[in-house]
């Protein structure tokens, strides 16, 4: 998941080129756009991808581009979709040398990995880490990692991981970003609960809830936590869990859940600490009602709910709203005072729903953008955008302007309305 999001700037990026480093690879500079709460400033960034390599290159210092290196503080050896094996004893060379280095990333993502030689990442002990190993074969989490003192990121998503050690996971932590399939589990696995996380993503548990769960943020903050592709039934062992504090919930693709315990505890710790939260892919057809009960939610979504109207009060209490996302449901009827108490909300998304026009309320609200399907842009339809500031709506495409020669947007159909 985590690098599927990196791919198009990467990609972009090596149409440009950069200086061949290490006989095969690329080396380039990038902005700091891998993992961005954790990289502070542009990145140096070897790239062997998608190289056919069978092995892992010899990296020494002497072999990078003049220039490349001094200068830039985050440092990362990009080897993914690959047909790595093993990975040996002093893998990355004398690289962990290199001074002024902040960050050392080492993503391994996509190859046929099982073990790491204990000895992988030496030289690496006390340096702030990025480690992506996802979609390998590893079985449990290797030795190798016990030597790095400062993991900022571990993702071991897409591995079939069949022992958990508690030492190893109490080891890691503190860890910003931590991800995993619990693909093979059909109760929690009680050794995470010795991870003290920033944000963590679960994907294919196979139980039905989550109890036992105990996993707690770094220090006083909340965990920013992802659940999805489960069949989790019942998520009372987190939403009512008053011992843990959650900042952001996503669900996703858990087409079972059932809703009824966040009604039940919607004034519980977890629920009034969210400051964004996400339920997808559930039969809601209204929005539930603890959901205005959330006061500091700030960022909303909604989408694939088959939600076909929006009430009076569903919003209500949602004072700090900015982002809200009801896209991809049937909504066909928005009460005029239904973002009334929204003043703070900045951005709205209705695409792929059954709206026809842009609604009154919505062009009252302060947007800076609106997302929706195609609407009638002819000149006596968009008399409501002309009294405003419309540029939060000028690409909104539009189905019926006549005069134009081209499908155009509400900002060429104003234009010509003018």
């Amino acid at each position: 998941m985590l690098l599927s999001s990196l791919c198009p700037p990467i990609q972009t990026f090596l149409l440009s080129g950069g200086d061949i480093c290490f006989g095969i690879c690329n080396c380039v500079e990038e902005m700091k756009m891998w993992f961005h709460y954790i990289y502070e400033s542009e990145v140096k960034l070897v790239r062997c991808e998608e190289r056919d390599l069978r092995s892992i290159p010899n990296f020494a210092i002497q072999n990078l581009p003049s220039g490349f290196y001094p200068g830039g503080k985050n440092f990362t050896i990009d080897l993914r979709s690959n047909y790595i094996q093993t990975v040996p004893d002093k893998a990355f060379g004398d690289l962990p040398k290199l001074s002024n280095v902040d960050v050392f990333g080492i993503i391994l993502y996509n190859n046929s990995i099982s073990s790491l030689s204990d000895s992988a990442f030496l030289g690496l002990e006390n340096t702030r880490v990025v480690v992506d190993l996802g979609l390998n074969k590893f079985t449990t989490f290797p030795q190798a990692l016990r030597i790095l003192r400062n993991i900022e990121l571990l993702a071991i998503e897409d591995n079939p991981i069949m022992t958990l050690d508690a030492s190893m996971i109490q080891h890691i932590s503190p860890v910003l970003d931590f991800s995993i399939n619990l693909t093979l589990y059909d109760s929690w696995p009680v050794a995470l609960n010795n991870l003290h996380v920033k944000y963590v993503w679960f994907y294919g548990f196979s139980g039905n809830s989550f109890q036992n769960f105990n996993v707690h943020g770094i220090g006083h903050r909340g965990i920013e936590l992802e659940i999805g592709g489960t069949d989790i039934v019942d998520l009372s062992d987190v939403i009512c869990n008053n011992q843990i504090n959650v900042s952001k919930l996503w669900l996703y693709d858990n087409y079972k859940v059932d809703i009824r315990p966040f009604e039940r505890c919607s004034q519980g710790t977890v629920m009034q600490s969210l400051l964004a939260f996400e339920l997808t892919g559930i039969y809601l057809a209204r929005i539930p009602n603890f959901v205005h009960t959330l006061t500091k939610l700030e960022w909303l979504s909604l989408p694939f709910d088959n939600i076909y109207e929006i009430n009076a009060n569903d919003f209500r209490r949602l004072t700090e709203l900015k982002v809200l996302y009801l896209n991809n449901n049937r909504i066909k009827t928005i009460h005029p005072n239904a973002f009334d108490t929204n003043t703070k909300l900045r951005e709205l998304y209705l695409n792929d729903n059954m709206l026809t026009h842009i609604p009154n309320m919505v062009v009252n609200l302060n947007l800076e953008w609106l997302a929706m399907d195609a609407i009638d842009c002819t000149c006596s339809s968009l008399q409501n955008l002309k009294q405003v500031n419309a540029t939060f709506a000028y690409y909104v495409p539009c189905f019926n302007v006549p005069s134009l020669p081209f499908t155009p947007f509400v900002k060429d159909a104003l234009a010509e309305c003018s």
